[in-house]
């Protein structure tokens, strides 16, 4: 469950990975889940890859927002369908316009495709989905500024 600190919300999550190639166990807010990685690379393919959470993460968190949003507005959203998709490019090799200033080397490509459902919808409420598509928490988290604080323990 995610907890309050000091006035912000904090999510905890945990993961233990043992000898197995390489099946790992998450628990993540009281749920319990299985990442892995597919045979081709050494894994038993008994979840998602890591970075698929991460997609699925995403996509899940766009939609939360959006049914809030509409549910906010009573706008008569009957749904949303989200596709995602993560590509490593060489940068040299992307041709979009929406490159961060400071990128080198290899980027990280994310492309989201949302297709919002509900035929009474008016195309400014239409609009005004996309924008608050790119706003959920965890889309800020991905693109914003993030600090990772590591300790390493032994034993």
């Amino acid at each position: 469950m995610a907890s309050s600190d000091k006035g912000h919300t904090v999510h905890r999550a945990s993961a233990h990975i043992g000898r197995d190639h390489y099946r790992t166990e998450l628990e993540i807010e009281g749920h319990k889940l299985i990442a892995d990685e597919p045979p081709g690379i050494g894994g038993t393919d008994l979840g998602p890859r890591p970075v698929a959470l991460m997609l699925g993460a995403l996509g899940a968190c766009t939609g939360i927002t959006l049914r809030m949003y509409a549910d906010r507005k009573e706008w008569p959203m009957e749904g949303v369908q989200i596709e995602l998709e993560h590509e490593r490019v060489r940068l040299d090799e992307y041709n979009g316009d929406d490159v961060p200033v400071d990128a080198k080397g290899m980027i990280d490509v994310i492309r989201m495709h949302v297709t919002i459902e509900g035929d009474e919808l008016t195309p400014e409420q239409v609009e005004r989905i996309g924008v608050i598509a790119g706003k959920c928490p965890v889309h800020r988290i991905i693109g914003g500024a993030s600090v990772f604080n590591t300790v390493l323990k032994h034993g």
